[in-house]
């Protein structure tokens, strides 16, 4: 991961935030795999995770080292001074209340799918787009974080289908010139935990903040 993208004030913490939120996330996941298919959308599939990841924080099974954590699902946020019921909702966010400023990690969830419903040109656009990666780019979401990850739920194909063509996506918007995806890093497979084995990452520009480096985690939903 490029230097560049580095805060000095997140230095002591990163490592230790991105690994145990990953785990949180890799345990949700686990604990939640029987009722993904069932999900009517994309809301109800972060819900499941989300207190799955809620039961196995308070569960007297799991490490110690986890108590610090919460996890929120659909929470509120207003980047643009939003108020009420207009404010966008982070899908998955685990807060690590162990230290002031508090620290988060955010997950944006995004149904891969292939169907009658949605083509995977469609599926590429919602992921790629302003309701998704775009979001972090434009620092909408995660502005004081320099890390996030998007949650891929794959309904169709598999990991390397849809790693295959954010790539090709991401290496198109930059050699047309355009760069609305400010990419910095091409994706690359990467590996935070072994419970989530199909994971990649890529960094990108933001205007006025920091580079963010996000991280694209694909899970088998169907």
């Amino acid at each position: 991961m490029s230097p560049e993208r580095l805060s000095t004030e997140w230095d002591d913490y990163l490592a230790v935030l991105r690994e145990d939120t990953h785990q949180l996330l890799a345990w949700g996941y686990v604990d939640a795999r029987r009722r993904l298919p069932l999900a009517r959308d994309e809301y109800d599939m972060t819900g499941l995770i989300a207190d799955a990841i809620e039961r196995r924080i308070n569960d007297p099974g799991t490490p110690e080292r986890y108590t610090v954590y919460s996890v929120h699902n659909e929470r509120p946020i207003s980047p643009g001074a939003e108020l009420g019921k207009h404010r966008p909702k982070l899908d998955i966010q685990i807060e690590w209340c162990a230290v002031r400023p508090k620290r988060y990690f955010t997950f944006e969830a995004k149904r891969l799918r292939d169907d009658n419903l949605a083509s995977a040109a469609d599926t590429l656009l919602n992921y790629l787009g302003d309701e998704g990666v775009g979001r972090f780019i434009a620092a909408r979401y995660a502005a004081d974080s320099i890390e996030a990850a998007m949650l891929g739920c794959i309904q169709a194909h598999d990991a390397p289908f849809w790693f295959e063509r954010i790539g090709e996506a991401f290496v198109q918007d930059k050699v047309s010139g355009k760069n609305a995806l400010c990419l910095i890093e091409e994706l690359s497979w990467e590996r935070v935990v072994p419970d989530l084995p199909d994971e990649a990452g890529s960094t990108h520009k933001r205007a006025g903040h920091d580079p963010i480096h996000l991280f694209h985690i694909f899970i088998d939903c169907s």
